[in-house]
């Protein structure tokens, strides 16, 4: 259990870098392909035209009517214990089982991160 936090811990932290070198997407505001030149007109949307006192209303979301003003309530948070520790432009992000007590996931946190102090930092 151990070795597999540790291994998550230090997959995240070098995730991070990799994060960095991935190049950026092109601008939005390239050239789009359009419809060919003796194409014929998309089919209209499904539903066909509104009618009634609401017609001018906004459609309804894709995902279907929202409850209340603000939609349905977030799902509630995990029980279990979560750090997140930063230094710099290092992150480490732990996130422990629902079912393991949180001393026992700092400890485990705490083991961790004093084998990464002891590991010698590359210069830059």
């Amino acid at each position: 259990m151990t070795r597999i936090i540790a291994l998550a811990g230090v997959a995240a932290l070098l995730s991070g870098t990799v994060a960095f070198a991935q190049t950026p997407p092109p601008p939005p505001g390239g050239p789009r392909p359009g419809p060919e030149a003796g194409a014929p007109p998309p089919p209209p949307p499904p539903g066909g035209p509104r009618r009634g006192p609401d017609a001018d209303a906004p459609p309804p979301p894709p995902g279907g009517p929202q409850r209340g003003p603000d939609g349905p309530p977030p799902p509630p948070p995990p029980k279990g214990a979560h750090f997140i520790l930063e230094r710099g432009d290092a992150r480490i992000d732990v996130k422990c089982a629902d079912d393991d007590p949180t001393k026992a996931c700092a400890d485990i946190t705490l083991q961790m991160l004093d084998k990464l102090t002891t590991l010698k930092s590359e210069p830059r």
